[in-house]
């Protein structure tokens, strides 16, 4: 499967409940990403992966990967929602902004 696959895999795999099968989906669709060498799909994948973490409560293992979207700096403005997002959730981490 190619990374957008294993998104698409992971939202459907939500919508039925399975957040575990879900988060095995993302971690598959990171490597993918790295594989390919795209930057742009890999940061949307450990959004994605980060963002279930977060509203898991799973706090410290959502903290690398929002991270690390934070850090991606792309001209072209393509991962601009994710940066944002991500910035939003580590405020709600580190308590500076209410959840």
């Amino acid at each position: 499967m190619n990374v957008q696959e294993y998104l698409q895999r992971a939202r459907e795999l939500l919508a039925r409940g399975q957040p575990e099968l879900a988060e095995s989906a993302l971690s598959d669709a990171i490597d993918a990403a790295v594989a390919a060498q795209d930057i742009v799909l890999l940061t949307r994948a450990r959004f994605a992966l980060g963002e279930l973490l977060f509203q898991q409560g799973r706090d410290d293992e959502a903290l690398p990967y929002l991270q690390a979207v934070v850090r991606t700096e792309r001209v072209d403005g393509s991962v601009d929602t994710e940066v944002k997002s991500s910035a939003k959730m580590l405020r709600q981490l580190r308590g500076t902004e209410p959840r």
